[in-house]
């Protein structure tokens, strides 16, 4: 006999995907700009960026398709529906902010033994320009804990860096003429990027695999249900984040008299809910079994 507690909350998906629109008309735009600009200016720093706009084009674009895709109700062949496709694109963007970095390290490493020549005045103009609309993207994409538009919001993080080091770059070349600075400041938004791609990659796989999140402690929840009136163990714990984002949870629960599971259940279910626990499915158990759970016992669990 199984229990499923059902708490199904709605979500502004189309208020998200509206922020995504808006960030990846406006980065298109620069990105275009700033390709001109470092062409012309014959800055790796502002050619850098340009790439990584282009990457945040695409990473833009996948996030926005991603979080439609999600929206797809759930059907007999998909029974969670779509929501793990916010994750996968999120993983997809961390991959590509790892090709990012190691491209910006390639191209950095060959122009520090040789030095271009970089028009200062120009990558400082662009420079600032950029941040400006990085800054204003990330306006629209910061607080936003859904992981696929934190994915994008990575990417503009590191376009507003790499825009930062183009100005810091540019006004060094403008006042000095010391080239060597615009490919040694592309080493540190490479390494910035490569942090970035391993915090997405990290969080996603862990999800994918269905670890226990971070926000939960098992210890925890399980003392907390066993501190419950008539319980007397509880085993076979899984916890995991739901693709809709929500905490689900599974357990064996084994309560000392089969009649009572109906006002036991409402307990169980209230104190899961305080231990951010949205949708259970619980098991009950007669404790007189003595530990003699055959699915338990197959499984080793």
């Amino acid at each position: 006999m199984e229990n499923h507690a059902h708490d199904h909350h709605g979500h502004s998906h189309g208020h998200h995907g509206h922020k995504l629109d808006l960030a990846l008309g406006l980065t298109l735009l620069f990105a275009i700009v700033e390709l001109i600009g470092g062409l012309i200016s014959n800055s790796l720093a502002l050619l850098a960026d340009a790439a990584h706009m282009s990457s945040d084009v695409i990473a833009l674009a996948l996030a926005a398709f991603a979080g439609r895709l999600a929206l797809k109700p759930a059907h007999s062949g998909m029974t969670y529906g779509y929501g793990r496709a916010r994750v996968l694109s999120a993983q997809l963007n961390g991959f590509a902010l790892w090709f990012l970095s190691g491209w910006i390290t390639w191209e950095a490493t060959g122009r520090l033994s040789a030095p271009p020549a970089v028009h200062g005045g120009m990558v400082i103009a662009i420079g600032a320009i950029g941040l400006i609309v990085n800054l204003v993207i990330l306006t629209w994409l910061h607080g936003e804990h859904d992981i696929n538009s934190r994915a994008a919001f990575w990417h503009v993080v590191g376009d507003a860096l790499g825009s930062v080091a183009a100005v810091i770059a540019g006004v060094v070349i403008y006042f000095t003429g010391w080239m060597p600075i615009d490919p040694i400041l592309s080493f540190l938004v490479a390494a910035i990027l490569a942090w970035g791609g391993w915090r997405l990659i990290r969080e996603t796989t862990a999800e994918l695999m269905e670890a226990v999140p971070d926000a939960i402690d098992t210890e925890v929840v399980e003392a907390c249900l066993k501190a419950v009136q008539g319980i007397s163990d509880i085993h076979h714990i899984h916890l995991w984040k739901l693709p809709d984002g929500r905490m689900g949870m599974s357990a064996h629960v084994e309560i000392e008299s089969m009649s009572e599971w109906d006002e036991i259940l409402p307990l169980l279910l209230e104190k899961l809910r305080k231990q951010g626990v949205d949708h259970a499915t619980l098991q009950p158990e007669s404790s007189h079994l003595q530990g003699d759970c055959s699915p338990c016992n197959d499984h080793h669990c």
